[in-house]
């Protein structure tokens, strides 16, 4: 007997498809406990029968029906916002004109904003040093290349596979570097 709200595919989802699957994997093990082919009437009896037991202890702890209260019926209230000042100006007042007006005055036609130029240069840096001068100011890429080409070029190479230490000559670039700052 259904009640209200039951329908047949509630029941096959929860009663029906899992003690399929139980009763699939019975005569599956049965097939192969008993190393049987997969259609054998013994492995389909027992697959039959665990999908008997599965559908009844499924049915006996089945819950209670739904019950369905009834809501009661009610108005909706209007909700009252409060516009704050900003936000009302923003309804009144034109977007873009108050955007405009924030920015500030704009100079698009007029001379170009001061642009900023970093010259801090060195000036205690000696000339075999191999701090990397950052901002010179007559360099140009071209010239940093070749200077970087050269200096490759013309560096002693070292007669052993391994690499000199050059541990002592940074502490001593960069307490260089620090005394040049201070």
């Amino acid at each position: 007997m259904k009640t209200r709200g039951e329908n047949i595919g509630w029941a096959m989802a929860l009663e029906v498809a899992p003690a399929a699957i139980f009763g699939s994997a019975a005569a599956f093990a049965a097939a192969t406990y008993y190393r049987l082919p997969q259609f054998d009437p013994i492995a389909l009896g027992a697959g039959i029968g665990a999908f008997c037991a599965a559908l009844l202890v499924l049915r006996l702890f089945r819950g209670t029906p739904v019950v369905e209260h009834p809501i009661a019926e009610f108005e909706p209230q209007p909700v009252e916002i409060e516009q704050s000042s900003l936000s009302e100006l923003l309804t009144q007042a034109d977007v873009a004109a108050l955007v405009d007006q924030l920015a500030g005055p704009r100079n698009f036609g007029s001379e170009p904003a001061e642009e900023l130029v970093l010259d801090d240069v060195l000036e205690s840096v000696e000339a075999d040093s191999r701090v990397v001068r950052l901002f010179e100011p007559d360099g140009t890429p071209g010239e940093l290349h070749s200077r970087i080409e050269r200096h490759l070029r013309d560096a002693p190479r070292p007669t052993s596979q391994v690499a000199a230490d050059a541990t002592q000559e940074l502490h001593d670039a960069l307490a260089a570097l620090r005394r040049s700052l201070r």
